[in-house]
Order: C-alpha cells, then sequence, then structure tokens
C-alpha cells in the first residue's frame, strides 16, 4: 500500500513539475533554476528556485531536511519507502519542493503581506546545513566505497550567482530557513548580504535550530570540509550560538535579529538523543532537557546581542503520545504559519512587523513553564 500511494505521488509530482528557468523570469511565477555543475548528495544534477516578485522584498530561503555527522548517518539517507533511522534529504526530495510553495510564508493568498516579495529558495540535498565544500568517502553497510558529496556551499553560492542576475537589490532583505535550512542561515547570513551590499534593511530569522554537540568544529572540518570561515568559527556544541555570534560580530545592528523554535521541539528532541545515546529515538527526558536547552540559548542570546527577539510556541505534536510533551518542529513554511499561537498573535504578523522594525517577544513565559 505504502508503495502504491508513493508511485501515485510521483505521478502528481511529474504533473505539477515547475518550469525550469529560460530567459526573463514573469512576476510571480516560481521557476526551477538548475546550477550548472552543483550535485546532490548522491551526484545527482541540484535545482534551487526563484520568484521575482512585484514588490522591493526579497526572502532568501534555505530549506531543511536533516543532517550527516559520519559514516553511520551517511548511509542513511530518507527514503520514504523504506522503515528505519532516517537522518538527511538527499536528490530524492528535489522533485517534492516543486509543491513546496503554498502554505507558510510563500502562500499567494491575500492576507499573506510576503505574498508579492522575490523569493530565492535554496533547496537542500547534502546533509551539511548548506555549507559544505567537499566528497566524504566511506564504507556503506554492504561493504562497498561509497561518497556523499557534501556540496551544500558550492550549490547555494551557484543559486545565488543564477538567481542575482534576474533581481535589483531589495528595499528590505529576509535571510530565513527552517531546521537544517535555519542552521544554513545563521552561517551564510553575512554572504547573503555580500550579493547585496547596497541593501540597508536586513532581518535574519532561523526557524528552529538547536542541537548540541562537542564535534560540531571538527564535523565542519573534515566531514563538510567548509570554509575556514565557517568551521573557525565554531568554538562549543551549540552551532547557532556560535554562528550568530559571529554575524553580531562583524554586522553589529546592521542586521535585526530574531529568531524562532516551539519549547520542546520533537524532532530535534530525536535527533538530540541520537547524538546524545546513538539512536533515533523521541524521549519524554529529551523534549524537556530540550526546552532547558532552549532556556538557556535564548538567555545567552538575549544577553549578548542587544535588541534580539524571540518567537516561542508550544503547538502539541499531534502523532505523538501526550506524554512525551513533544511540540512541532518548524513553522515558517507551514499552514500554522498564519494561525494566531497561545499569545493571540500568529508568526506571520510577528515577523510582518519585526521586518518593518517593530519587533517584540511572544512567548518567553513558555520557556518557565
Amino acid at each position: 500500500m505504502l508503495d502504491n500511494n508513493i508511485d501515485a505521488y510521483k505521478k502528481y509530482l511529474q504533473e505539477h513539475q515547475l518550469p525550469v528557468l529560460e530567459g526573463v523570469p514573469d512576476p510571480g511565477k516560481w521557476y526551477r533554476v538548475p546550477v550548472p555543475g552543483a550535485t546532490c548528495a548522491g551526484g545527482s544534477p541540484y535545482w534551487g528556485y526563484l520568484r521575482k516578485g512585484t514588490e522591493s522584498g526579497l526572502i532568501v530561503f534555505f530549506l531543511g531536511g536533516g543532517v550527516s555527522l559520519n559514516a553511520y548517518t551517511a548511509a542513511r539517507p530518507t527514503r520514504l519507502s523504506v522503515p528505519g533511522e532516517n537522518f538527511y534529504f538527499d536528490e530524492n526530495s528535489l522533485p517534492f519542493n516543486d509543491v513546496a510553495f503554498d502554505r507558510g510564508i510563500f502562500d499567494d493568498a491575500p492576507e499573506n503581506p510576503f505574498r508579492n516579495w522575490s523569493c530565492i529558495f535554496v533547496s537542500y540535498a547534502t546533509g551539511d546545513f548548506h555549507v559544505g565544500n567537499g566528497d566524504y568517502h566511506y564504507t556503506a553497510p554492504d561493504g562497498s566505497p561509497a561518497v556523499l558529496h557534501h556540496h551544500g556551499y558550492t550549490n547555494y553560492s551557484g543559486l545565488m550567482e543564477q538567481a542575482v542576475k534576474h533581481l535589483s537589490t531589495p528595499a528590505k532583505l529576509l535571510i530565513t530557513g527552517t531546521s537544517g535550512g535555519a542552521f544554513g542561515a545563521s552561517a551564510l547570513a553575512s554572504d547573503v548580504m555580500s550579493y547585496f551590499p547596497n541593501c540597508r534593511d536586513v532581518t535574519v530569522c532561523p526557524d528552529s535550530a538547536l542541537l548540541l554537540y562537542d564535534q560540531w568544529n571538527t564535523i565542519a572540518q573534515n566531514v563538510w570540509q567548509s570554509n575556514e570561515k565557517i568551521w573557525k568559527q565554531l568554538q562549543g556544541p551549540n552551532i547557532t550560538l556560535d554562528w550568530l555570534r559571529a554575524l553580531y560580530a562583524e554586522k553589529g545592528d546592521d542586521v535585526r535579529y530574531l529568531y524562532v523554535n516551539s519549547i520542546r521541539d520533537s524532532a530535534f528532541a530525536m535527533y538530540q538523543h541520537y547524538i546524545d545515546r546513538g539512536t533515533m529515538e523521541i524521549t519524554r527526558e529529551h523534549c524537556l532537557k530540550f526546552q532547558k536547552d532552549l532556556k538557556e540559548m535564548v538567555d545567552t542570546l538575549k544577553n549578548e546581542i542587544p535588541g534580539i527577539s524571540f518567537f516561542l510556541f508550544e503547538n502539541p505534536t499531534e502523532n505523538l503520545q501526550p506524554e512525551l510533551m513533544g511540540t512541532m518542529h518548524t513553522l515558517i513554511h507551514d499552514p500554522e504559519f498564519s494561525r494566531p499561537v497561545k499569545g493571540g498573535i500568529s508568526l506571520r504578523d510577528w515577523l510582518w512587523s519585526a521586518v518593518n522594525d517593530t519587533v517584540s517577544d511572544v512567548g518567553m513565559e513558555l520557556l518557565d513553564a
């Protein structure tokens, strides 16, 4: 039954495939943007997406989809038809992006104030938080030699070079992303800004980016083979905290800093369980630990980055047992983007106010609940 459903969905994707950008893009229309020489994790060609808007705002969005840390994770990309552990999206995920632009911040509904902005959508198919620059060789479970192409940064930069040909300097620039893409947005915000040096109104907003590991520096350097600037910034177990610290040290108040997360993120609780204990499981202990870690991260960011604002929420994850206390994972690219949370404001309205220089905190009391 599962295979039949997958076949039906593949047919649906073929029927809804977006056009490839050739020539001048029509305003308001989404296009696949091929990137010459770019490759996904398994070596297949990579592409991102572009929508040229009718207003002067630009969203650079980094998609998420897991992470690969070592040979064990490298050998286990996400496969819908294969049960078991799935650690990261590879090229098999790319066609699904064609039907991803009808929700969240990309929703074309009249009430979405971002609907007429231009967008560069950075697809994710390399398992390296968009910062990789090399080939990771490992031994597959069957004993054969294998390679994971950690080309996230190469793919991103090639996409930017293609996309900016069709865009003028934006009046407002929003750099964001979800999950694995939120890490990427934190790491590459300064790099994105370099493509638009005359833009003076920049907002950086990672949506869900908290995983603690004391090996981030080693992984970024030796597994993903990131640029020296990227891996040298990693000094502690909180990779996002280190990247945002570095961004603030470089850009200071030239950037508007935001951060979004649910308070007991069930997806990160599961990944954190793998990092801590070696298995992909969700436990009440790790959901509650995530809340404690998030509070520590929020307090540190408040102390170190003046003016940073937070949107914290607790929408329960419906497919988990209530006793686990897990909460949903990411919100910017979700239908819930436009719905008010417990505090009475939606992420959509909060984010729109923030990019227009009215910042506030939402849900801070949840950290102590």
